[in-house]
């Protein structure tokens, strides 16, 4: 086994949901959902392709993403990713990115949501005054805001 031979760890499956902000509001743009498998090395969390089988998992294609268990947050999942490190710091893994243990239904329905929220982005800024668009918007309000106020 070589330095860079990472393929005796232990990759867990793992679903990515980021909800993307607007600089300086709060204000959120959309939501990317992503499916890769991490590990915990002793030089920090490796990230891997969905793809990439478990035998080829060696540098170049496995990557540190950023995040350091002593430093940021431990590597216990569900976890929301928070950065302490030095911000001038590249992390391919932004803070605020939720990591969940990997579930095919999960990830789908996430997926479906970005499709959904971009195809509604793009709806409304195309034809803002559309009627359908404005029912599918009174309902989708309505369906919201039953939902619980997060803490």
């Amino acid at each position: 086994m070589t330095p860079n031979d990472f393929t005796h760890l232990i990759w867990l499956p793992v679903v990515l949901i980021r909800v993307m902000q607007v600089p300086f509001v709060d204000t959120s743009l959309g939501l990317l959902v992503q499916r890769c498998y991490l590990a915990e090395h002793i030089d920090g969390i490796l990230r891997a392709d969905w793809t990439l089988p478990a035998d080829e998992r060696v540098f170049p294609l496995v990557q540190l993403v950023g995040w350091q268990p002593g430093r940021d947050v431990p590597f216990t999942l569900p976890v929301k990713f928070r950065r302490q490190g030095d911000p001038r710091m590249v992390s391919i893994l932004p803070s605020g990115t939720w990591v969940l243990p990997y579930d095919e239904t999960l990830y789908q329905v996430y997926m479906q949501m970005q499709v959904a929220l971009s195809r509604l982005i793009t709806v409304i800024e195309a034809t803002p005054n559309d009627s359908h668009l404005r029912d599918c918007l009174t309902h989708m309000i309505a369906d919201i805001s039953r939902l619980p106020r997060p803490r």
